[in-house]
């Protein structure tokens, strides 16, 4: 009974009610109830109820959360966590999963993005080795990579940067490119990414003791079905990124016309039109940079085009972009880094 699924639950929404919700908690409590929240948003994600996943991590990033001592220094909750960096890359990689599950592209490639851009910094530093349990990371790195491999397919609008999108072409580039084509890639590619997903009910133990009883996996059925749920989702996605890559070769185009190169009658095209606004739609933070919060919420899209139908025709306008200069800096000043750095390690000799 100890580690069946309710009593669990009950623990980690005691924990963190007991830190957070009371005036007098000692450091101790709250300390318990900032980490139990990263523990409940994991436990939360591999139920499948994603909402509630999300909705664990308010208190570590409730802007009017109380510091919390850390020594000599006051420390918000989010600085708290991620000072632990196993339970910050535990918080992202549940959050970034949950959020792709609820069709929130843009914030799932936020998240992970971020993580694996700090990540890949680390190895190559090495300072990520010094840390316990640092040969997990290279698994969970890999995963996150794959997760972003299918947001850079269903999130046309990029959010990541040049250099961990690199890697993502590196690392999937044939799987992508199988996808282009046609082909099945978002399976194989989930299946590696996606955490191992549980079932909330306790098996019927009694069902072994039965002569002849099929040893089925347990947990197989919950694991099923969020890659079938998933995958009914990538399903529309295939038509949905076809009749876009038309789209963006067009100012206007006849509704006939579009339908026809899309392989469909006009009848049965004129619904994905409007399919494809609702499934870029989607909740998205206000700000990205204060964290994970559900409270502040607001109703977006992911399109990186902009479309509107005036009578049998589809006027298609390009999304403004936003040019980005700090990033050519930054490589800039990282090359000149490094040839100061190699400069400094020739030897010369009188």
């Amino acid at each position: 009974d100890a580690w069946a699924v309710e009593t669990v639950l009950f623990y980690l929404h005691r924990l963190v009610s007991v830190g957070t919700q009371s005036k007098n908690a000692s450091a101790t409590y709250r300390f318990l109830a900032y980490f139990s929240s990263v523990t409940l948003s994991r436990l939360e994600c591999l139920l499948g109820d994603y909402r509630a996943s999300i909705a664990a991590l308010d208190v570590i990033y409730d802007p009017q959360a109380e510091l919390v001592a850390v020594g000599e220094d006051m420390k918000s909750p989010e600085e708290l966590v991620n000072g632990v960096f196993p339970a910050r890359l535990s918080l992202t990689y549940h959050a970034g999963v949950s959020y792709l599950m609820l069709r929130r592209y843009k914030d799932s490639a936020s998240v992970l993005g971020v993580i694996c851009l700090f990540m890949q910094r680390g190895f190559k530093t090495g300072q990520l080795r010094k840390i316990p349990g640092s040969e997990q990371f290279n698994k969970l790195f890999d995963r996150m990579i794959a997760l972003l491999a299918i947001l850079s397919h269903t999130c046309p609008k990029s959010v990541v940067d040049d250099i961990i999108a690199s890697i993502v072409r590196d690392k999937h580039g044939n799987s992508l490119s199988k996808i282009e084509s046609g082909e099945e890639g978002y399976e194989d590619l989930f299946i590696f990414a996606c955490p191992k997903f549980v079932n909330p009910a306790v098996p019927d133990y009694s069902q072994a003791l039965v002569p002849g009883c099929p040893a089925i996996p347990y947990g197989q059925d919950a694991y099923k079905l969020q890659v079938q749920h998933f995958m009914n989702e990538m399903a529309a996605h295939a038509s949905i990124r076809k009749m876009r890559s038309y789209m963006s070769l067009y100012t206007s185009i006849q509704v006939e016309q579009l339908a026809s190169f899309n392989d469909m009658k006009v009848e049965a095209f004129e619904p994905w039109l409007t399919c494809f606004k609702h499934k870029m739609r989607q909740l998205e933070r206000e700000k990205a940079s204060e964290g994970i919060n559900s409270n502040n919420d607001k109703v977006g899209t992911a399109m990186d085009i902009h479309y509107n139908v005036v009578g049998n025709v589809v006027h298609v306008d390009e999304a403004e972009k936003t040019r980005r200069f700090e990033t050519f800096f930054m490589k800039q000043i990282q090359n000149n880094d490094d040839i100061l750095r190699q400069l400094e390690n020739i030897k010369i000799e009188n």
